[in-house]
């Protein structure tokens, strides 16, 4: 379970690089341009934006807690169609 600011694992010099998983996510428009405009006007990237959101998200919570406030957020299931 990941704890408060547990601080990304950034390759070092001479160490073997961190693992990445590439996503594919569909957002709201809104939110995706508010992504880019931080992104852009902050010099932060884009996926360590989302990485450090969700990280704020799972922060000792177990699967069943983040669901439920997922759930009371409006989140669920999409279909593509």
């Amino acid at each position: 379970m990941l704890q408060p600011n547990q601080p990304f694992e950034l390759s070092v010099a001479g160490e073997e690089p961190a693992a990445f998983l590439k996503l594919s996510v569909n957002v709201h428009e809104t939110i995706g341009n508010r992504l880019r405009e931080i992104a852009f006007q902050e010099r932060l990237s884009e996926s360590s934006i989302v990485e450090v959101a969700l990280r704020e998200l799972f922060v000792e919570k177990n699967n069943a807690k983040v669901a439920k406030y997922l759930r009371a957020r409006g989140a669920s299931l999409r279909r593509k169609g």
